[in-house]
């Protein structure tokens, strides 16, 4: 026969055993919920990591070139126009055989470039027939001719540079289609380039003089375009 000391020694056992229940069970609840934040943090890291050098170099080299056209004033036959491909713009020059500010230079069907006799930059070209302006990817390795005496770089005679004279009567000058011109420019970077039209209305071949080309400026010294 039980005792009172007996029943209450049991209860005693019973209601501590219900304790460490609870305990156990809202402690493994607990780890949960930790573990559940550690894995949330954990995420957010990966998610806010931003680029390292490395990754930022690849996103560079993925960026991809722009195909620009231009149409320069190059009426006078006395003065000449200067362009920049790093300004992609005409730019002024007082003294072009001791600037480097400047890549080409335009008079009418006449092109020259900042280097050997025209300029002290690294101007100079090669001229790739049977092509197109899209095909070309890469700049050659070597051909480049810079100005000199004899002749300019870019010859300024009908078939044998850029253009083709159509003579009488219409006195047309039409650039070749096949002709692209790979550039090193003044600091020696490349561009690839290809002349559109002669006039500022093309399509009626009327007021001559305005050079239309469309090229792509590689910035960074490297041949690919």
């Amino acid at each position: 026969m039980y005792t009172i000391k007996d029943y209450l020694h049991w209860n005693v056992i019973v209601w501590f055993m219900l304790f460490l229940a609870v305990f156990i069970f809202f402690g493994c609840g607990s780890d949960d919920d930790t573990d559940d934040q550690l894995m949330e943090t954990d995420t957010a890291d990966v998610t806010t990591q931003t680029p390292t050098s490395g990754d930022q170099g690849l996103i560079n080299e993925s960026i991809i070139l722009e195909a620009l056209t231009f149409t320069i004033d190059a009426t006078s036959n006395e003065e000449w126009t200067y362009f920049s491909f790093e300004t992609g713009d005409v730019v002024e020059v007082a003294d072009a055989l001791n600037s480097d500010a400047w890549d080409m230079g335009f008079q009418r069907t006449k092109v020259k470039l900042n280097g050997g006799i025209s300029g002290p930059g690294m101007g100079s070209a090669v001229m790739l027939t049977d092509t197109t302006f899209e095909d070309v990817d890469t700049a050659p390795e070597d051909g480049y001719r810079s100005d000199t005496d004899d002749t300019l770089a870019i010859v300024a005679q009908s078939e044998k540079g850029w253009y083709i004279y159509t003579g009488p009567p219409t006195h047309w000058i039409l650039p070749l289609e096949d002709r692209v011109f790979v550039i090193k420019a003044a600091d020696g970077t490349f561009a690839k380039l290809h002349f559109i039209g002669y006039y500022k209305d093309n399509a009626n071949k009327q007021d001559s003089g305005f050079v239309t080309f469309e090229y792509v400026h590689q910035p960074d010294g490297s041949h690919n375009f």
